[in-house]
């Protein structure tokens, strides 16, 4: 019979805000206004999630960036060699390193949040759960350029600006590109006359309910994932209704070639990380399917 319009509804609701505001308002206030960092360059902004109005209730973790912006990591590996020399020759090497702002920032956050147990993670330092706040992950990273080949004899190579994370645990990099995911996401929700994201959320409580009743296992798709899978889906598909919207995006995935799924970024292969497979995917999409047909039976 399909899931009840009510019930979808429901699902796309958007969490509440004001908790993470507050939280991203106090981190970035304390990071920006100590003396350790003054004269430094850098940046702080809200990524996932919160950033991209697809919270749902339950949602908690803030995910913050804290972006140095003194110096980038650049990648020239799609260049010849003519431009890769000339972009190396302009290169000075940095003297405020990533290791060193990373340090200052966590001895900042430490500082700031006295009555925490501040963690580091591989990736992130962790602020975590307490009576007074939810909790944050905040990401030290260097701007990451990703040098693409000139249009013309006569132009310069651009970039796609993203971030250089170093994951201190594993001993290995992360690049990630927030910025263009955000601008791709709210394109997209105006193409869509502002279904996508409640269509995001509607997956993601769908994902809570296929893990809480053991269809799948937990873990499977991450927010970041479903919101990858959404946008994939063709904007025809988006309107009218919940349970219309649900349908056809639901019809849609089951027919669709998995293996030309962009991220939301979109230019990175979805699938490509690894982290996420075409057979997650596979997984999910059969989870949902079941769901729908067996609602309320």
């Amino acid at each position: 019979m399909g899931i009840l319009e009510n019930q979808l509804e429901t699902w796309s609701r958007q969490g509440a805000t004001t908790s993470a505001s507050d939280l991203y308002q106090r981190i970035k206030d304390a990071l920006e206004n100590d003396q350790t960092l003054k004269g430094r360059s850098f940046e702080i902004f809200l990524q996932g999630s919160y950033r991209n109005s697809t919270n749902i209730r339950g949602d908690s973790d803030v995910d913050v960036v804290v972006m140095l912006t003194d110096t980038y990591m650049p990648e020239y590996g799609a260049l010849d060699e003519y431009n890769k020399n000339i972009l190396k020759s302009k290169a000075n090497p940095a003297t405020y390193k990533l290791r060193d702002f990373r340090t200052d920032v966590l001895h900042i956050i430490e500082r700031e949040f006295s009555s925490h147990k501040v963690e580091e993670g591989g990736k992130s330092i962790k602020i975590p759960r307490t009576g007074n706040n939810i909790p944050a992950d905040i990401v030290p990273c260097l701007k990451y350029r990703y040098y693409l080949p000139p249009k013309t004899l006569l132009s310069k190579p651009t970039y796609i600006e993203g971030l250089w994370i170093w994951d201190v645990k594993r001993k290995q990099s992360a690049i990630s590109y927030p910025k263009k995911s955000y601008e791709n996401g709210v394109t997209k929700q105006g193409r869509t006359s502002n279904w996508y994201k409640p269509t995001v959320r509607m997956l993601k409580n769908a994902r809570g309910w296929l893990e809480d009743n053991n269809f799948i296992k937990q873990g499977l798709a991450s927010s970041h994932s479903l919101e990858c899978l959404a946008y994939n889906v063709p904007d025809y598909c988006f309107g009218n209704s919940y349970g219309e919207t649900f349908s056809k995006t639901l019809q849609w995935l089951q027919r669709a070639d998995l293996s030309n799924f962009v991220s939301q970024n979109g230019f990175q292969r979805l699938f490509q990380s690894g982290r996420w497979t075409e057979e997650d995917a596979h997984v999910f999409i059969g989870a949902l399917n079941f769901m729908s047909d067996q609602w309320k039976k």
